[in-house]
């Protein structure tokens, strides 16, 4: 037996929460847009998380359900896993809409890409018996603090 919207009203009077957040599938288009404006109209959303955003979705839903009730785009699910729900971030759906690419995105991830890497080089190295040169300590402390400006 489903709930009844009536019984989803009687749980948010009763429960008082802060946060009513609508899961949508960015991949739906319009129908995510209609579903959104009904779980509004009946319990009033204060925010959206859009999932599959990962793929060919250019971010149009993402318009249409903040057009439509007003609540922001809170997160957005760009995989499979809990770790893929990521802060949105509406330039960057701008930049992506109007076929520019999410270049920012791509830089932080190429970043994080390269710290990994050379964590795991300076652990490698560190770990060997021979004392490591000046140099590899000074690698591995700016692997552990972070890329500077240099490195690109």
């Amino acid at each position: 037996m489903k709930p009844s919207w009536t019984s989803w009203r009687k749980i948010k009077a009763v429960a008082a929460p802060h946060e009513i957040l609508l899961v949508a599938d960015a991949m739906t288009g319009q129908e995510a847009t209609n579903v959104a404006k009904g779980f509004h109209d009946r319990l009033g959303i204060t925010g959206v998380i859009l999932t599959k955003m990962d793929g060919d979705t250019r971010g149009g839903a993402a318009l249409s359900i903040h057009s439509v009730t007003g609540a922001p785009i809170k997160f957005v699910g760009v995989g499979e896993k809990l770790a893929a729900l990521e802060p949105f971030y509406p330039d960057r759906l701008a930049s992506r809409i109007l076929g520019m690419g999410d270049a920012l995105t791509l830089i932080e991830k190429t970043r994080a890409s390269i710290l990994k890497s050379r964590h795991v080089s300076c652990k490698r190295s560190c770990s060997n018996k021979t004392s490591p040169s000046r140099i590899s300590w000074n690698k591995c402390a700016s692997a552990k603090t972070g890329l500077d400006d240099r490195s690109f």
